[in-house]
């Protein structure tokens, strides 16, 4: 009779475990190794947390993985109130043990997060030294005034609160709720903190409309990328100079291309620009006027997009028109420059409806 040879897991080389490891969540790990032996408990609690996503894991079953591993390995943490209610406020338990526990916490996520516990969490003061991202995502339920001073909180409060924070997303869930019936959030006043975050690299804010444009420029020095909804005011006429800011992706709603430009013009370093632009007058069309400003304040462009959204003008009119300017301007034909008539919604900076796009990538 010949020998046969079993191979089972618990042989497997550690190494091999760390690369299996490197591609779960670091729950399904405790679920699938914990408990089989002594050298996988060790291994998992060394080397298989740090990232945990319990989005769709119960309070109960997450609390007894918490009370046994090690939170100070884990790297990233997202917790959701999407699939379990209350989720977030049950598992921080308004003490924050658990956020002060990871100390070496380089990404969190709270997903559908509701105003009392964000409140809560602001109240709090957790240190997280090494977190780099934070994204927040607002309940879709939500009162849009208590949002909006909800995210002003968060804007300002946490970007001097935590000190390696480079990159921040703030969203406002688009839902069937109070916010998508109301229109978008807005983020009306500035709070009176004047604290400097000297880390924020990338700034991304989705379904909340910024008034106050110029507090970011000057708050966030450090600005590489800014993705957001903006409202520009008549009264500003010099907006702080912004020389880390290279790329922008930008919706810029009720303004004129002249307030566009105070804005621009002191973002001289920027590579890529994409903009959603409502015109007010068909004079905004004019190919030259989009030439000075790339050519008088924008010289190290390479990737310029321009969505035009035709809320005021008739679309044959509007299309005539910017075929007949950019099609026969030489700074446009040299940049090899595309128009494109696109139909429907596009997920880009929520906006809707039938737009013209004009693009170049040098």
């Amino acid at each position: 009779m010949s020998n046969i040879s079993t191979t089972t897991l618990e042989v497997f080389p550690p190494e091999i475990f760390l690369e299996i490891f490197s591609y779960m969540n670091g729950y399904d790990n405790y679920k699938a190794f914990y408990g089989l032996n002594h050298r996988l408990s060790t291994l998992i609690l060394t080397y298989g947390m740090k990232y945990i996503d319990i989005s769709e894991t119960t309070f109960n079953e997450s609390r007894k993985m918490f009370s046994t591993i090690n939170c100070s390995h884990v790297n990233s943490l997202i917790l959701s109130n999407e699939y379990y209610d209350e989720q977030i406020d049950q598992i921080l338990d308004n003490s924050c043990f658990l956020l002060n526990s990871m100390v070496s916490l380089n990404t969190l996520m709270f997903d559908s997060i509701g105003l009392h516990t964000m409140h809560t969490l602001t109240q709090q003061h957790f240190q997280l030294d090494n977190l780099k991202t934070l994204v927040i995502s607002f309940r879709s339920d939500l009162c849009v005034e208590k949002a909006s001073d909800m995210c002003r909180t968060v804007l300002y409060s946490f970007c001097s609160r935590f000190r390696s924070l480079k990159y921040l997303y703030l969203l406002a869930s688009k839902g069937n709720e109070i916010i998508y019936r109301s229109g978008k959030v807005f983020l009306n006043d500035s709070l009176s903190s004047t604290e400097i975050s000297s880390t924020l690299q990338r700034l991304s804010i989705f379904n909340i409309e910024i008034n106050d444009i110029e507090n970011i420029l000057s708050r966030f020095p450090k600005l590489q990328y800014l993705c957001a909804n903006i409202r520009l005011s008549g009264r500003i006429t010099d907006y702080p100079l912004s020389l880390n800011l290279i790329a922008c992706d930008l919706s810029v709603d009720s303004s004129t291309l002249e307030l566009l430009v105070i804005l621009l013009k002191q973002c001289p370093n920027l590579k890529k620009l994409i903009l959603y632009f409502s015109p007010t007058n068909y004079d905004e069309l004019d190919s030259y006027k989009w030439e000075d400003l790339i050519e008088k304040y924008l010289l190290k462009l390479k990737q310029f997009t321009l969505h035009i959204l035709l809320f005021y003008m008739e679309m044959d009119i509007a299309q005539a028109l910017i075929e007949n300017n950019f099609l026969q301007n030489q700074f446009w034909l040299d940049r090899k420059t595309k128009i494109e008539i696109i139909d429907g919604e596009s997920t880009d900076n929520d906006n809707t409806g039938r737009k013209i796009m004009i693009k170049f990538s040098a």
